[in-house]
């Protein structure tokens, strides 16, 4: 299985460090699955655009259903 290195902020590219700094501000840390998608700053931007609306623009029930039918599907304990 591949193993890709999360980034710190001093070797992220230029692009991922404001959004880094963002997640920083909102969740008090930077994840790793955020710092790993670092290497590519516009599929990281774009994966936090995506989780925004789902948390938005997604009725919450939806929303749980949802993640409840993709924990089951990944045999992973929610």
């Amino acid at each position: 299985m591949p193993f890709i290195t999360p980034l710190q902020d001093a070797a992220a590219p230029e692009a991922a460090r404001p959004i880094f700094r963002d997640v920083q501000s909102k969740l008090g840390k930077v994840l790793n699955i955020f710092r790993v998608l670092g290497h590519a700053p516009r599929v990281l931007q774009a994966t936090l655009d995506m989780d925004a609306a789902i948390q938005h623009d997604l009725d919450p029930k939806l929303r749980e259903l949802a993640y409840l039918k993709t924990s089951q599907l990944n045999s992973c304990h929610y």
